[in-house]
Parts: structure tokens; sequence; C-alpha cells
């Protein structure tokens, strides 16, 4: 059975292997795969001092106390969700199952104690960003009726002059 729970300290290394695992798929195909790779470690850093700092948790799924995948939630802008005429948006990031344990719920559990955590530290609304090649994604999260609200383009820049 996979239960989910906050991170503590005693998580660190098997969060960070998880977390590796997860940076390496997002950015496969423009970074390298080296686990000592500064910008691995400087996104394993933020991540970690999001939760550590009050900005944000880190929500971890275990079965058999073997972490089988992790969420992070930023807790809403203060100031978004004191003026009550704005939505109060707390954003996902990094939802995260281990790939032998795809497709049986884990994911699903995640996203729902996120949502709930959200409702706790005050949002009205989640926000996530998903890359627009990856459909799996994009197809979870619609199933789990969340709606495309933005478009967010970008472009490579080759050099400057």
């Amino acid at each position: 059975m996979t239960t989910v729970r906050l991170y503590g300290p005693q998580d660190e290394r098997q969060f960070r292997d998880i977390a590796v695992q997860n940076y390496i798929e997002q950015f496969q195909d423009i970074r390298s795969a080296d686990p000592d790779d500064p910008a691995i470690q400087d996104y394993l850093t933020h991540i970690i001092q999001t939760q550590e700092s009050g900005k944000g948790i880190i929500l971890l799924a275990e079965r058999e106390s073997r972490l089988t995948g992790f969420v992070s939630l930023l807790r809403p802008d203060k100031n978004t969700a004191d003026n009550a005429s704005e939505s109060a948006y707390a954003f996902m990031s990094d939802l995260f199952v281990i790939p032998e344990c795809r497709h049986q719920g884990v994911g699903s559990l995640l996203a729902s104690k996120l949502e709930e955590q959200a409702r706790v530290m005050g949002a009205t609304n989640v926000a996530l960003r998903v890359a627009a090649e990856n459909e799996g994604a994009r197809h979870f999260y619609i199933n789990k009726q969340y709606q495309e609200k933005f478009i967010v383009m970008s472009k490579g820049l080759s050099g400057h002059k």
C-alpha cells in the first residue's frame, strides 16, 4: 500500500536519488545524466530549501519504506492570498513517480494529497507547468480536471551580439 507523507531530513538520501531521476527524465535531451552535474545539484538544493524555508512543502509517496514518488507545492503568494479580489494560487512542481510504479495510482494519490495541503495553505487554485510535448502528463492533469489557462512559449537564443 502506498502512503503519502511530508518530507523530512531523514529522507534526503532516498529523495535525492529519485529527484535525480526526475531531473534526468526532464532534461535528458539537453543535459548530461551525471548526478554530480552542478545543474542537478542546484535543482536538488532548491527543492529541499523550498520546504526548509517554509515557502513550500515536499510530499513523498512511499511503499514498504521505499520512496516511489514526490511532488513539491509552493505556498500561495501572501499578497495574492490576502487580496479577496484575486484567486490564491499554490504552485505544483515536479510531480514524479518512479517508472516501475507508474499507472498504479501513485501520481493520483500525490496530486490529491497536494490539493488537500494547498487548501490548508489557503489556496483556492493550484497551478502547474507541463511541457507541451509531454502528452502523457497533459492527459493525466486533464483527467484530474486541470485546465489549460495559459500558453507559455519560448525560443532558444544561439548567441549574443
